[in-house]
């Protein structure tokens, strides 16, 4: 890896870490950093997986 793009994406770890800072990142520093795409199911969905019987009788 570039020695540079590691110093640059360190200092931003230092905001990252500094309250009140909003830090852009690019796509390849958010992969580095370990950010994931978010594919947690929907409330929805949840309950539709299920095995629960919700008919009154």
């Amino acid at each position: 890896m570039n020695t540079n793009s590691n110093t640059k994406l360190d200092e931003k770890l230092i905001l990252l870490n500094t309250p009140q800072n909003i830090v852009e990142v690019t796509k390849a520093e958010a992969e580095e950093l370990g950010a994931f795409e978010e594919d947690a199911l929907s409330e929805q969905n949840a309950w539709e997986a299920t095995e629960v019987d919700t008919d009154e009788e």
